[in-house]
């Protein structure tokens, strides 16, 4: 069985962008890249994945270790916890970092080498999410990626083993390999601590019999399951909005509204009683009712997750600062500058004003005026 870990946002995770990129560009300093890495075959390698809930905020993560020589399952843990940044290409690595390092911290057992269902040197920022675990941990990493991103390369080999660089200009930053005869290659890049070489051969050692390796596919398999887990077990009114079809009832709420940001900006004025009208959910109140300040959604956004205290908050504040961030989001997506956060983010309104008022029918009934339905 897995061992489960629920996370918390860590004190002084980046909030924003900027802040991010910088945190990218100090510990892109500290990858190796003169190392071999453990010999294909030997002790243990891990694999990590992760599945989100993003109307519910939740992300799980799952690491499976494997006995590298007889790709056998010697431990799985799994970590469930709350988004931790933004969706913004380039920087998906902040979203999953904190459960992932959790679910890697539970583990009975050292990991060996962890390989990633995504990417290490072969990044814009040559930092992606294999380098920057691999830095965090200290383990030796790589990224094993089922799409090339944005880079280029010429078609390998259709015998199973071959390989051709994966470029970005005349710059080798991983490689396509064929883990199967004939079937579209995988895309191999180093996180820490491993050559390009012994990646590839990793990989090739991971994929007896499908095309992705075979800790991708069972920490793939783990990490869904404990999200489904986490989402049963979860409040009953969560799970009466999951039946709804179309996701939630939520969504049909959301979008019957003319003007969907200013609706945004009643619920949560109806729900910030008393000690919630702080300076953060004030920001989001105003930036809903000043239709030319939508274009602020991100800043007012970033705002609202950097203010959330870490601690010593009830629940119910937690879901007032997540209102606060999803009006923010709303603003943001209605004014048009890219990129935008994720589409469907007005669709969680409902069911999270619904849960602020769990016990408070009075309030409920007077948020349910608002709601409109």
């Amino acid at each position: 069985m897995a061992i489960m870990t629920t996370v918390s946002i860590p004190a002084g995770w980046p909030a924003t962008e900027e802040q991010a990129r910088a945190v990218q560009d100090e510990l892109r300093t500290k990858v190796v890249l003169d190392e071999p890495g453990p010999p294909p075959g030997t002790g243990h390698v891990t694999g990590v994945d992760v599945a989100y809930d993003d109307e519910r905020d939740v992300v799980a993560a799952a690491a499976v270790a494997l006995d590298a020589a007889t790709l056998d399952v010697v431990a799985e843990a799994t970590a469930v916890g709350r988004i931790s940044f933004p969706y913004v290409p380039g920087l998906l690595a902040f979203r999953e970092i904190p459960t992932v390092m959790a679910a890697l911290a539970a583990l009975p057992c050292p990991p060996g080498l962890v390989v990633c269902d995504g990417y290490g040197l072969a990044h814009p920022r040559r930092f992606g999410l294999a380098s920057h675990l691999g830095v965090l941990t200290g383990l030796p990493t790589i990224g094993v990626a089922k799409n090339p991103f944005t880079f280029t390369y010429d078609d390998p080999a259709a015998p199973r083993g071959s390989a051709s660089p994966l470029l970005a200009g005349t710059e080798e930053v991983g490689r396509a390999l064929r883990t199967r005869d004939g079937v579209k290659p995988v895309f191999v890049s180093v996180g820490h601590r491993v050559s390009l070489d012994d990646a590839c051969a990793h990989t090739l050692a991971l994929t007896p019999e499908y095309r992705l390796p075979e800790t991708t596919r069972r920490a793939d398999a783990l990490c869904r399951r404990a999200l489904k887990e986490a989402m049963r077990v979860a409040d009953p009114q969560a799970r009466q909005a999951a039946r709804y079809p179309d996701r939630s009832w939520g969504r049909a709420v959301y979008e019957r509204q003319a003007d969907p940001v200013g609706w945004a900006g009643r619920v949560l004025a109806a729900v910030a009683q008393g000690p919630y009208r702080t300076p953060e959910v004030e920001a989001a109140l105003a930036l809903a009712g000043d239709r030319d300040r939508w274009c602020r959604g991100r800043e007012v956004f970033d705002q609202v997750r950097a203010g959330t205290p870490c601690e010593g908050l009830t629940e119910e504040g937690q879901l007032v600062y997540r209102l606060a961030e999803i009006v923010a989001k709303v603003a943001h997506n209605a004014a048009g500058p890219a990129p935008y956060f994720d589409h469907h983010a007005g669709w969680t309104i409902g069911p999270l004003a619904h849960r602020i008022t769990a016990d408070d029918p009075a309030l409920r009934a007077s948020v349910d005026a608002v709601l409109g339905g």
